[in-house]
């Protein structure tokens, strides 16, 4: 089956030249759950040509409201092996390298986001030791770092320049790195009371043992973080016009939403 014949599509809303670079492009994605799957397979159905994903989890009951290799046929299955083989049935010319585990060591994880152009932090946030070691690793390679979480019925994407706030900062991670394992990632800071401030906050107090979500925001988030890495990537969107952390991008369907707002200045809204 001929790449051009699947992609063809594309063209006009990409040049061919626009869709030859996308072609030649790797992301690598950590987590294949209910944002990270959706992501890859939106950027498979682009026609990108590469992707390393990893993840070491199962699929169980439920993940079948979001996740999306998420089946009762998949169930008990490693969520990367599962959702490598339908990417593979998506885009049968994508090169794709799986992990079903999370490699600890930063050498692996080198290896892991070796030759990718761009990587998406799709990790749980339960704990920020391992997202950290996945940002430090794509900072010290060069590589914008893409993570979107999916409260309620919106999602929130966040991208960090290789050059410029780090994750730590974003998040305002105690400068102990032995906490990190037990730190509630701040998203009701984050977000704010107007974004779902109650909800996100009673996750992070505890009330709440998962952040609620559902297939609509997981669909929502896989085609606004899936578009923009290949507007990034295609060069149709230019560099000066990422928008980069400490600022935002966030979509909210229940409130018809979409804004772009400096996270810095939530703690001063009313």
């Amino acid at each position: 089956m001929d790449y051009w014949s699947i992609y063809c599509r594309n063209i006009g809303l990409f040049s061919r030249e626009e869709q030859e670079r996308l072609r030649r492009a790797k992301v690598a994605i950590a987590g294949v759950g209910g944002v990270g799957g959706i992501e890859a397979a939106t950027l498979a159905r682009f026609g990108i040509g590469g992707l390393s994903i990893m993840d070491p989890g199962v699929f169980d009951e439920p993940d079948l409201n979001r996740q999306f290799a998420a089946m009762e046929s998949t169930l008990g299955e490693n969520k990367a092996r599962a959702t490598a083989r339908l990417l593979r049935d998506i885009n049968p010319h994508l090169e794709l390298d799986v992990l079903d585990h999370a490699p600890s060591d930063p050498g692996k994880l080198e290896a892991f986001m070796k030759g990718s152009h761009m990587v998406v932090d799709a990790i749980d946030y339960s704990g920020l030791d391992y997202k950290a070691l996945f940002a430090r690793t794509a900072r010290k390679l060069g590589l914008p770092n893409v993570t979107a979480p999916i409260p309620g019925f919106g999602t929130l994407m966040v991208i960090f320049d290789p050059r410029g706030m780090t994750l730590e900062d974003f998040y305002e991670a105690p400068a102990d790195p032995g906490e990190w394992p037990s730190f509630n990632i701040p998203l009701d800071r984050i977000l704010g009371e107007r974004r779902y401030g109650e909800l996100v906050g009673s996750y992070g107090s505890g009330d709440l043992p998962y952040l609620p979500t559902c297939s609509g925001a997981a669909a929502l988030n896989g085609g606004l973080v899936a578009t923009e890495i290949a507007l990034i990537l295609t060069g149709k969107r230019p560099w000066e016009d990422i928008v980069f952390a400490p600022r935002a991008t966030y979509v909210d369907v229940l409130r018809r939403v979409f804004e772009v707002y400096d996270a810095r200045s939530v703690k001063g809204e009313a």
